[in-house]
């Protein structure tokens, strides 16, 4: 009886034969694995239960990111090289994403729910083709799916400033004089009641040396896309745009970027928030912003010695569109020196300070400050190795810590946790 059982269980479908007939004339290390994940646990000593964060992925740390990260995210990125001959090739990429706010459990389910314990929340990421396929340019690529397009952050504030990602199409690293030029066509689909609203957005993107830097100039014009019965029904079909100027230097064996951004009407909003240049709105809602521009400088630079630190400060404003509400206001500046005492051994200690004024009536604005400090264990000695594992203690001041826990407050209190982080 049990040797009927494992026969059964070795026999194939036609199906499941021609899957691994085609995994088998795979080679066994032909696909690219790649991806980013963070998970932890941490508790506040002196108030009890889990450790209060104030940030977020989609909302950035503007005090940074050490010590104030309360979710678990991983994005798993598999692709492969389909073709390559006679100098053309065409690559597949994909990635899926997981993410939930609940660190406090053993199980977790993709659906959530209280069956699963308050499991997260499951995405596509991306989903395209890439190729090169043009003998005239064979520097620049064709691309069309669903992918991250061009972003630009800042690390230590998870904080997109760029990023119109999503689907759409384009043509990237096109030989222009001194620099090379790319082109895209992408859509953003905004909600707007039980309906979707389709808005076009054009994106134009210029990078060439000036000096010893790297000037890159982005234009992005959003148009919305409505329907027939949509225009009937008076949705808002406003256009809107969104500039980016960024000056890359290297510099003491690192970086310093400068970054200046605008964006007006529907993408009023695109200085003042995270994902810069992605969304676009359709409604005049409450805190809308007719228009919003940024000043922002970040870098990573070596100091003397074992130190390494990164840096960033920006100040950004935004015009309400309500003549009764008061403009959106933000400033924000965070240092994170690390001292390396071993290639696997490394300390780091972050201080931010953030001040921020949403647009609204009577708004009033509120702080916080952080100072953190992790001691580390990665592969390797630089600012950027990963994967890490960290060990941290925390406390942050100010109007928002004041009036976390509803009203109770978590002001002056030290927050502990463990943490890893990988990318590959």
């Amino acid at each position: 009886m049990m040797q009927n059982n494992n026969r059964r269980l070795f026999r194939l479908t036609p199906i499941a034969a021609a899957i691994a007939s085609a995994a088998f004339a795979t080679p066994a290390f032909a696909v690219d694995f790649s991806g980013y994940a963070r998970a932890g646990a941490s508790t506040n000593l002196q108030s009890g239960g889990e450790q209060t964060c104030f940030g977020s992925g989609a909302a950035g740390h503007f005090v940074g990111r050490l010590a104030d990260e309360c979710d678990t995210y991983a994005e798993i990125g598999l692709g492969d090289e389909l073709y390559n001959e006679n100098g053309k090739t065409f690559r597949f990429d994909s990635m899926v994403s997981y993410g939930t706010n609940n660190q406090g459990n053993d199980f977790q389910s993709f659906t959530g729910g209280d069956g699963g314990y308050g499991g997260g929340d499951i995405a596509l990421r991306q989903l395209f083709v890439s190729g090169n396929a043009f003998d005239s340019m064979p520097d620049a690529t064709l691309w069309a799916g669903k992918r991250y397009y061009q972003r630009h952050d800042v690390h230590q504030l998870d904080l997109y400033y760029l990023n119109n990602s999503g689907y759409g199409g384009g043509i990237e690293n096109i030989p222009a004089g001194p620099g090379k030029l790319s082109l895209a066509f992408i859509n953003h689909d905004n909600p707007d009641g039980e309906q979707f609203i389709q808005n076009n957005k054009f994106d134009v993107r210029y990078a060439f040396p000036v000096g010893a830097s790297t000037l890159t100039l982005v234009g992005i014009y959003g148009m919305a896309d409505l329907t027939d019965q949509q225009e009937d029904a008076g949705f808002e079909d406003e256009d809107g745009y969104f500039f980016t100027a960024e000056l890359a230097t290297g510099i003491l064996g690192g970086f310093n970027k400068f970054v200046l951004q605008y964006g007006a009407d529907s993408m009023g909003f695109g200085a003042f928030e995270n994902g810069g240049g992605g969304r676009v709105a359709n409604s005049n809602v409450s805190g809308y912003l007719e228009s919003s521009w940024r000043v922002l400088d970040h870098g990573v630079i070596g100091l003397s010695g074992n130190w390494e630190m990164g840096y960033s400060a920006l100040y950004q404003q935004g015009s309400a569109h309500d003549s009764n509400a008061d403009d959106a206001e933000r400033f924000s500046v965070v240092v994170r020196p690390t001292y390396k005492w071993s290639p696997v051994l490394s300390t780091a200690i972050e201080v931010g300070y953030d001040d921020l004024q949403n647009a609204g009536v009577d708004s009033e604005s509120t702080d916080l400050q952080k100072v953190a400090i992790a001691q580390q264990w990665s592969a390797g000695g630089s600012y950027w190795a990963r994967p890490v594992i960290r060990a941290y203690a925390a406390t942050f001041f100010g109007d928002r810590a004041e009036a976390a826990r509803a009203g109770d407050g978590v002001d002056g209190d030290i927050q502990l946790g463990v943490q890893m982080e990988a990318w590959w």
